[in-house]
């Protein structure tokens, strides 16, 4: 433990005129108020220009189609083909959206993964919509409680799955860029498998996380 701060007096001479009043007593400023550096000052300055300026906004994105080529059970080998169509909005006026490599969509049915595949590299223009195409694709042996689950729901017309969507973008503009931001979407379906006839039933819930940090511009 520190010895604690003792705060300097300093007395004024006593010739001075303070018209009746008490002599007043001058602090220094205590060691831990120390003034904000002139480069935090110009940071936070570049700071609200470029939000006020840019106005930067997230991007939006919505599943708009869920088509099934194919969907068999074969002993415990289950074969999937999927296309999942998901629109991207880029709302702003000022930023474009790069999407960089490694995104990833997966389906999984009762916590296992059963198909997944990737999306395209591509720059997003400014105020523009764009819809992804994704085909998915898998060959995944069950165990025996997934097997029996995925067969008694096979038989009551709905199976239940899980889509993850993960996307690695950066924000553009002029000739500077961000860092790469995480987007994490979550969408719920139930295909309907009635008359081996499979369609999407109920909305699409998705959720998107994106991990807004303060944008460090590359210059």
């Amino acid at each position: 433990m520190g010895i604690p701060y003792q705060p300097y007096y300093a007395h004024v001479p006593d010739q001075a005129h303070y018209y009746g009043q008490p002599q007043p007593y001058y602090y220094p400023p205590h060691p831990s108020q120390k003034p904000v550096p002139r480069y935090h000052k110009e940071q936070l300055g570049a700071m609200a220009f470029f939000i006020l300026y840019y106005n930067p906004q997230k991007p939006n994105y919505d599943v708009k189609e869920f088509a099934v080529k194919s969907f068999n059970l074969n002993d415990n080998t289950l074969e999937t083909d999927f296309k999942v169509s998901v629109e991207a909005d880029n709302p702003n006026d000022k930023i474009s959206i790069l999407y960089e490599k490694g995104s990833m969509f997966d389906v999984s049915y009762q916590g296992t993964r059963i198909c997944s595949g990737s999306g395209p590299e591509f720059q997003q223009p400014t105020k523009n919509v764009t819809m992804l195409n994704i085909s998915l694709e898998g060959k995944n042996d069950l165990n025996s409680n997934v097997k029996d689950s995925f067969t008694e729901d096979q038989k009551n017309g709905k199976i239940p799955l899980d889509i993850h969507i993960y996307v690695p973008i950066k924000f553009a503009l002029e000739n500077s860029k961000s860092k790469i931001i995480d987007v994490m979407m979550k969408c719920y379906i139930e295909v309907d498998t009635a008359a081996n006839v499979y369609t999407c039933i109920g909305r699409f819930n998705l959720y998107y996380v994106l991990e807004m940090t303060v944008l460090i511009i590359r210059r």
